[in-house]
């Protein structure tokens, strides 16, 4: 069972967006997954990634598609941050925006916790962690 707790904060001209939830799946699983470009999808149901994710950490690049109003654009992404299996970070340039994201993964008895973060300087994007959770489930 996923439990999700969801933190909104104003913060000077923006808001961030804090997203809490614990999975029953081991740290390392949870982040293997978090940190591979092409798994957003399941996480960010307007994203998709082809292929692999790249390998080379923190500054990797890989093309995005993005669906926008119905239609979709291709796009970019950036992993901006890569500590494993504790963080990895995200800054997604879709159109003329760039949206980030930091993730956290904190091991605890019997799964992971996660935090993820959107600072207050870009659009929110939309994070299903339900739909997270349920492809973490069809990966075991």
């Amino acid at each position: 069972m996923v439990s999700t707790r969801r933190e909104s904060g104003r913060q000077h001209c923006g808001s961030q967006m804090d997203l809490y939830t614990t999975f029953p799946n081991p740290v390392e699983a949870v982040f293997g997954h978090l940190a591979d470009p092409s798994h957003l999808g399941d996480w960010l149901p307007d994203v998709s990634a082809p292929g692999p994710g790249p390998s080379g950490g923190a500054g990797a690049d890989f093309p995005l598609t993005v669906c926008v109003d119905g239609t979709q654009i291709a796009a970019s992404g950036e992993v901006t941050a890569f500590e494993p299996p504790w963080l990895i970070g995200y800054r997604l340039f879709i159109g003329s925006r760039a949206h980030g994201l930091r993730v956290t993964c904190t091991a605890q008895a019997g799964g992971t916790q996660i935090h993820v973060h959107q600072p207050d300087n870009g659009a929110a994007l939309t994070i299903d962690l339900a739909r997270l959770s349920r492809a973490l489930s069809a990966a075991e």
